[in-house]
């Protein structure tokens, strides 16, 4: 489980903490878990319902992939011991990871020329394939040995 923090730095204790077995951003919009809920928007600041902050974080560790639309997924960046959304940036570690391209609507990693649909942000010890349904309702894993 994954706890998000929004608050806004030098702003004393008020904030929003919001759990989630996952995130994931579709463009400007903050969602958790396997039904997409959206629980914050993007536009200069985040915008719940119970409040305006500047800065989103994850300070539990971390990975994270870009997809498209179509499910594709870049390959995984991490693991990162706490991620924060702020300025339009994803940085960890000081580092910017991607920037949100407010007029594309897309996460750009940094050094890249592409952007991409969602940013998808996963605790450190779970894998993507985690989240696909499985096919035929059980996974490869999940088979029993054949007795011999």
């Amino acid at each position: 489980m994954l706890h998000l923090r929004f608050h806004t730095p030098g702003q004393g204790s008020a904030g929003s903490i919001e759990p989630g077995p996952y995130f994931r951003i579709i463009g400007a919009v903050l969602c958790r878990g396997p039904k997409n809920e959206p629980i914050a928007t993007y536009q200069s600041h985040w915008t719940l319902l119970d409040g305006e902050f500047t800065r989103a974080e994850w300070t539990d560790p971390v990975m994270i992939y870009f997809e498209d639309n179509a499910g594709r997924a870049s390959s995984a960046f991490g693991p990162f011991e706490a991620l924060h959304l702020a300025e339009g940036c994803a940085k960890a570690g000081g580092k910017i990871i991607a920037r949100f391209d407010e007029k594309s609507q897309l996460w750009v990693p940094e050094g890249a020329q592409d952007g991409w649909v969602s940013l998808l942000v996963i605790p450190r010890d779970m894998a993507r394939l985690d989240l696909l349904p499985p096919t035929h309702g059980r996974r490869a894993t999940d088979r029993k040995p054949e007795a011999g």
